[in-house]
């Protein structure tokens, strides 16, 4: 099974325990972190998913954007190529005719030129999309911990490691002209805070799911066509994003 349907049945598996735990609840203060939860369980799934539909059309964008200089140094080595045949051609019939030989040289040294722009072309794709790759495996095994998490400690190691995910994300990412937008360990400082000041377990696991969103959302924009500039706008959006997301999900709840 690959780790990130590992990580959406961890989160299953905890919004089933949270809906059983909601049918039994009681006081409202119960209710309502229990219902905060799972608005950032599904939050969550929503989030992982966005990430990796933006790493495609990243992708999708950049190589649209290479694709008619592929288009015009394909055509060009097929020119070449042709031309090359007709050279090999005429020097089956003047075997000893130098000009032509030194014609077929210039041909053979542009095919090999255009055959290393276009090598480069796709080399310079595959290295801006591989940091967000290497790391959607990684964002799962956290997101999968994050559903099995039982204690306040476990929802802290969680926070840690996706937060890392984030900063190893900027600095790899070679498209970014702004690298220092993640800083662990005011990040981990400000969670750790959140989840110990929760009056229950249910309410920690719901202030750390957000902080989860949070890191997803800035890693999303990491690999946007609009990446942020500053700590400050990554923050700023990331906090707009998860509450857009989380007053969706609570309205789907409601109405349904």
């Amino acid at each position: 099974m690959a780790p990130i349907e590992k990580a959406e049945n961890a989160l299953n598996r905890r919004i089933d325990r949270i809906q059983a735990a909601l049918r039994e609840a009681e006081p409202e203060t119960a209710r309502r972190f229990l219902i905060q939860s799972l608005v950032v369980c599904i939050g969550i799934g929503e989030a992982l998913k966005d990430y990796v539909r933006m790493i495609g059309q990243y992708a999708q964008g950049r190589h649209g954007e290479l694709k008619p200089t592929h288009d015009t140094l394909t055509a060009q080595h097929a020119d070449l190529l042709k031309s090359g045949h007709e050279l090999l051609e005429r020097l089956k019939a003047s075997p000893a005719d130098r000009a032509i030989r030194k014609e077929i040289e210039i041909v053979q040294r542009n095919m090999a030129a255009i055959q290393r722009t276009l090598r480069r072309g796709a080399n310079a794709l595959q290295r801006e999309v591989a940091p967000s790759i290497a790391m959607i495996d990684k964002l799962a095994e956290s997101v999968r911990r994050l559903g099995e998490a039982d204690q306040r400690d476990a929802l802290k190691r969680v926070i840690k490691m996706i937060v890392g995910h984030a900063r190893e994300l900027y600095l790899a990412q070679p498209t970014l002209e702004a690298k220092d937008i993640i800083d662990p360990a005011a990040w981990e400082k400000s969670a750790g805070s959140e989840i110990n000041e929760a009056t229950d377990f249910y309410e920690a696991y719901a202030r750390a799911g957000y902080r989860t969103i949070l890191a997803l959302d800035v890693m999303t924009m990491a690999v946007s066509q609009t990446p942020p500039r500053t700590a400050e706008e990554a923050i700023h959006r990331a906090n707009e994003s998860a509450a857009a997301r989380v007053k969706a999900i609570t309205a789907r709840l409601t109405t349904s």
